[in-house]
């Protein structure tokens, strides 16, 4: 795992509090992930699970499927519940929160999964390797199934998940939702074909990194190539998607990501930022349009299985030579801002 901001990391968490508090963590009983301990309160039963293990704690070693040395050394392997796997039933739904729910009383709960994983999941049932799936939102989290070994750089957010089918995944991360968010608003402008061609025509490019502090330039200045106030709404949109669909094509060779590109949630209806996506990476993308996040669907196929379908479509348009040069160009630009 990265040394990320915040507490980010559990294990951070962990170590600190048995640090401080020593005389109350030496009364600590269990410690369960976050997902899990709703399946607790639902259940009774107290579980742990792989995903959420591995995704950021550096509490689980994804080579070995075992805890990690840290938490041997620290004396914290009896606390962790035992871990069971995601789609596994743990126990049913308690007497009274049935009554309270008007739900059946003993009503399958499953261990559960963590999120950006289960948007993953429905992929890994379904296609075969090598892919890249790319879940957009608040944080944009990319994914490489059986792409190319390469060493991870932890100081440009990269790591290691873990999948459901307890598999180490190399994954990058940087909050895109977030920058568009700030850069464009809550009420973005229609797209404009025009717009997306005289951004193109001039080279007007968003340089990294927004918001500061994390994804694969954590320490470089945003930059504008151009005097952003004279950028009309929709110009602004298109340079903004381009920016992010270049963000996100840098992270995929941070991770050696090869095959097809599956883009997930928000940013998989922005036609400039998949388009871009298919240039910069030459690699076919494919959009899922028919649900606004892939996450409730991950967690769907802990019931069902191979059984849901992803919905998303290949983007079949011909990219012009002009998105290829812009990305080559922005590339260029950036790779001294590391």
């Amino acid at each position: 795992s990265a040394r990320l901001p915040m507490g980010l990391n559990v294990g951070a968490q962990l170590f600190w509090q048995q640090r401080m508090f020593p005389r109350h963590f030496a009364e600590v009983a269990t410690i369960l992930t976050y997902a899990q301990y709703w399946s607790y309160r639902l259940t009774g039963v107290a579980a742990n699970e792989v995903t959420s293990l591995g995704c950021h704690t550096d509490l689980w070693n994804p080579r070995s499927a075992t805890f990690s040395t840290m938490v041997e050394a620290r004396g914290w392997t009896p606390l962790f519940a035992p871990v069971r796997k995601a789609d596994e039933v743990i126990g049913g739904l308690l007497p009274a929160l049935a009554e309270e729910t008007r739900l059946p009383d003993g009503l399958p709960v499953y261990c559960g999964i963590h999120d950006s994983n289960a948007s993953l999941l429905p992929h890994l049932l379904t296609r075969s390797a090598p892919f890249s799936v790319v879940s957009t939102g608040t944080w944009v989290v990319m994914m490489s199934v059986g792409g190319e070994l390469v060493e991870l750089d932890e100081r440009r957010d990269t790591l290691i998940n873990v999948n459901a089918l307890g598999d180490p995944v190399p994954s990058a991360r940087f909050m895109g939702g977030r920058a568009f968010s700030m850069l464009v608003g809550d009420n973005p402008p229609a797209a404009s074909a025009g717009a997306e061609a005289r951004v193109l025509a001039e080279g007007y490019m968003l340089l990294p990194s927004v918001p500061s502090g994390s994804g694969p330039f954590p320490s470089a200045e945003p930059r504008w190539t151009v005097n952003e106030d004279n950028l009309t709404p929709a110009e602004r949109l298109a340079a903004v998607s381009f920016h992010l669909s270049l963000m996100t094509a840098t992270c995929l060779d941070l991770i050696g990501a090869r095959g097809e590109i599956v883009v997930e949630g928000p940013f998989a209806a922005n036609s400039a930022y998949v388009r871009m996506l298919a240039a910069a990476t030459g690699r076919p993308v494919l959009a899922n349009c028919l649900s606004s996040t892939g996450t409730s669907l991950g967690a769907a196929c802990l019931v069902a299985g191979a059984a849901i379908r992803t919905g998303a479509e290949a983007f079949s348009e011909a990219v012009p030579r002009s998105y290829v040069d812009y990305a080559h160009k922005w590339q260029r630009f950036t790779a001294e801002r590391v």
